[in-house]
């Protein structure tokens, strides 16, 4: 997991400005450039130190299992965004440890799906909901399927997708691979890539979500130019 997860890095460091807002918790470490009159700097990938058991102890508070996948992928680095527009994902500063991951789990809806064994970890990249570990199934490493839900549903599982990732480690190969090709391709052209990269979850169950994102990727290149 360490290769892959350095190399998403990589591609999103070349794909997105990696600028941030400061705020009183920023690490001086992280600061490259000053911070300019909008309160707006560019910050930089630092080693991460958080250890294991920090992770086990969120698992234990909150009664839920994350992926082996995820937790030595966010622990290898310290890093300030993650927003990679198709999802977000935690970030991970070292002056307020696991923060966006506990947020991720300490509201009203999280609190319904985690009693379903559904457990929120990031965001979808439109804003329809969280993006959650599917832990209704034993799996060895906890290396669940990923699926959407929409908020508007409260905790229902009405409001639950098909899986769009078999596991995270295929969501972080797609998602480097889709960051890696925006430099000379356009993001709806991309995207289906990911059937051949994740065939048992995007290209299966998860092919009807992402090609609602071409399609609506495609329109607003046709309408806007972007």
């Amino acid at each position: 997991m360490k290769e892959l997860t350095h190399k998403f890095f990589e591609a999103y460091l070349n794909a997105f400005p990696n600028e941030t807002v400061y705020t009183d918790d920023v690490p001086q470490e992280m600061i490259s450039t000053e911070v300019n009159q909008d309160g707006w700097f560019q910050w930089k990938l630092i080693k991460g130190t958080l250890i294991e058991d920090e992770y086990k102890k969120i698992e234990d508070e909150f009664k839920i299992k994350l992926p082996k996948s995820f937790i030595q992928w966010h622990q290898e680095f310290f890093f300030l965004d993650c927003d990679t527009s198709i999802a977000r994902l935690p970030i991970s500063n070292p002056n307020l440890p696991l923060k966006s991951i506990k947020e991720n789990l300490d509201w009203f809806v999280a609190g319904e799906l985690i009693s379903q064994q559904l457990y929120p970890f990031g965001d979808e990249g439109n804003d329809a909901g969280p993006l959650v570990f599917d832990g209704r199934n034993n799996v060895i490493d906890n290396n669940f399927p990923i699926r959407v839900y929409d908020h508007e549903f409260e905790g229902e599982l009405d409001g639950l997708s098909e899986i769009i990732f078999s596991s995270f480690e295929k969501l972080i190969e797609c998602l480097t691979h889709f960051m890696k090709e925006l430099k000379t391709r356009r993001n709806f052209e991309i995207i289906p890539d990911f059937f051949k990269i994740d065939p048992l979850g995007a290209g299966l169950t998860g092919v009807q979500y992402w090609s609602s994102w071409v399609n609506m990727q495609k329109g607003n290149f046709e309408k806007f130019g972007y």
